[in-house]
Formats: C-alpha cells, structure tokens, sequence
C-alpha cells in the first residue's frame, strides 16, 4: 500500500465491518480498525487480539493518529515510543462519519501523558467489573 506523505493516516476501533459503524470501546480486542487517509475510510479485520502488537501493525501501515475511546497501558507504553498522536473520541456513543467530522473540525481532544493515566486507569476498572 502506498502512503501518500501529504496526508496522515488515522486508525480507530469500529464494533463491525459496515460502512458507518460506531467507534467501539475496545482497543486491543476490537474485531475491526478502521483506517482513513483524509478522504476515504477502509474498515479491516483486527489481525492480533493485543494493544502492543497493532502498534506494529499500525506503524508498518503509516498511521500517524489513533483516536481512542479506552486503552490498556501495554499498548499505551508501545505507542509513546513512537510519533504516533494518540485523540479521544469521547464517551458517547460515536459513528465513524461523526467521529471524522469532529476530527476535521478539530473537536477531538489531544491526549497527554495525564489524561491518558486516567483514561488507562478507567479502562483496568471496567475490566475489574466484567
């Protein structure tokens, strides 16, 4: 796949594979990711079931954003040692055509080592309570 430098490729985790599905919550176990490069959207089948190793596969990808609803601290180590900006879609409930609107209007939150503390730290307590 050729990656054009002009554009920055976004991922996000999606609950199914139809064209404006909703952003799941899961990161490392989400079924599906969808990639979009500025004008088109491809939604693919999660090859792995662990946060650290999408990282990789992110990476050979081109990807320069993650926009996140929740992420485990593995996958959070790997992905700060790289360029890799990390966004938060949020709690509510997201389409991927919202989800990209409120990307292109800069709506999305840039998330810093802080908040991603939190983020991480709600995401072990929702494991704890399933």
């Amino acid at each position: 796949m050729l990656i054009n430098k002009d554009k920055k490729m976004i991922v996000f985790p999606v609950k199914t594979d139809k064209e404006n599905s909703n952003i799941s919550p899961l990161f490392g176990k989400a079924k599906y990711f969808a990639f979009y490069d500025g004008e088109t959207v491809k939604i693919e089948a999660n090859p792995y079931n662990k946060g650290s190793m999408i990282i990789d596969w992110f990476l050979s990808r081109g990807v320069r954003i993650v926009i996140i609803k929740e992420m485990g601290n593995t996958p959070y180590k790997k992905i700060k040692d790289t360029d890799i900006d990390i966004l938060y879609a949020g709690e509510k409930k997201i389409s991927i055509n919202d989800l990209i609107e409120e990307y292109n209007s800069q709506k999305l939150e840039v998330l810093d080592e802080d908040r991603m503390m939190e983020i991480i730290k709600n995401h072990k307590k929702s494991h704890k309570n399933n």
